[in-house]
C-alpha cells in the first residue's frame, strides 16, 4: 500500500504541497480520435470554466500536446488554445458545443490521415458560484 504522506504535506493558504519537486504521469486509458470524438462532458449547471491538457500520439514519430481553457454558461460555451506543441504537424483540431443540459469537448482529426490517433487527457474543473439562469 501507498503512504501518500511520503508524496504530499499542507501547503501554504490550505493547499497540498507536493515533497520533493514531485510530479504526476499519466498512461491512458486512451480514446482514439476520428470525427467528433468526446474528450469530456459535463452539466452546465455544476461547472463554469475547465482546463485539459490533451497528449495525442498517432505514431512514433508524430505526437501533440494541447493545452485548452473552456468557459460556459447555460447554453454558451468558448473555447481557447493556450498551447500546443508537436513534432512539426498538427494531429488534432478541438471543439466545444454547449446547450442547456450539457458541454462537451470535442476532438477531431486535423487531417483524415490522423483518424485513429491515440489520445489521453486531464482535466481542472472549476465550479459555478452562482446559480445558471438562462
Amino acid at each position: 500500500m501507498i503512504d501518500i504522506k511520503k508524496y504530499f504535506s499542507n501547503g501554504l493558504k490550505t493547499s497540498i504541497q507536493m515533497k520533493d519537486n514531485g510530479s504526476f504521469s499519466h498512461n491512458g486509458p486512451w480514446k482514439q480520435v476520428y470525427t467528433d470524438t468526446q474528450v469530456a462532458s459535463w452539466h452546465s449547471g455544476e461547472f463554469s470554466s475547465a482546463e485539459f491538457t490533451i497528449s495525442i500520439d498517432f505514431n512514433t514519430l508524430q505526437k501533440e500536446i494541447i493545452k485548452c481553457i473552456v468557459c460556459n454558461s447555460a447554453d454558451y460555451a468558448s473555447l481557447t488554445v493556450i498551447g500546443r506543441s508537436n513534432l512539426g504537424t498538427n494531429l488534432a483540431e478541438l471543439s466545444v458545443t454547449a446547450n442547456s443540459s450539457y458541454v462537451d469537448l470535442l476532438i477531431n482529426p486535423a487531417d483524415a490521415a490522423y483518424s485513429g490517433a491515440k489520445f489521453i487527457h486531464t482535466a481542472q474543473y472549476f465550479r459555478n458560484q452562482n446559480p445558471l439562469t438562462p
